[in-house]
């Protein structure tokens, strides 16, 4: 695990909190609702955040799938994939709960329904989904469809629904 947090570089890093810090400014609601109502409303978050996000972590996967042969040599096939597997998930819950708490704080928690909270499970849920396409990549020819497939799942999602 210790080399694939290498992977994590600071510009990525900045770029994605940047964009988290502009959702007030983009979304500019006239009244307050709650955080689970912009998360899954607002085309910024599903448009810029979430595809941003799902570029990177493709990204992570091409660099990933350039430097494999000496994981696999030093760590074996079946733990290669398994701590890149978790390392995938694992940012991607750090960058949800990141996610999360900056709208809680920003929008709170007012007017909050069964319906909203079980749509946000579901949203955690096909994100994950997502990520888990894009682990797909790993140890094969890159092919446009890692990261075609989310990125409609994440935008037929939205807009189905909301």
């Amino acid at each position: 695990m210790t080399p694939l947090l290498k992977l994590v570089k600071k510009q990525d890093t900045i770029s994605l909190i940047i964009l988290i810090l502009l959702i007030p400014v983009v979304t500019r609601l006239s009244k307050r609702i709650n955080f689970i109502y912009i998360l899954l409303t607002s085309n910024y978050v599903t448009l810029i955040l979430n595809i941003t996000y799902l570029v990177i972590m493709y990204k992570k996967v091409m660099v990933i799938n350039g430097i494999n042969h000496t994981l696999i040599l030093r760590q074996g096939y079946k733990n290669t994939k398994h701590n890149i597997y978790a390392f995938m998930i694992l940012t991607t819950l750090l960058f949800l709960a990141i996610l999360y708490g900056f709208l809680f704080l920003v929008y709170g928690i007012s007017q909050m329904s069964i319906k909203l909270l079980l749509m946000l499970v579901i949203y955690t849920l096909i994100f994950l989904f997502e990520i888990s396409i894009i682990y797909l990549q790993f140890n094969r020819k890159s092919n446009i469809l890692y990261i075609a497939l989310p990125i409609i799942i994440n935008l037929v999602y939205h807009y189905m629904f909301f």
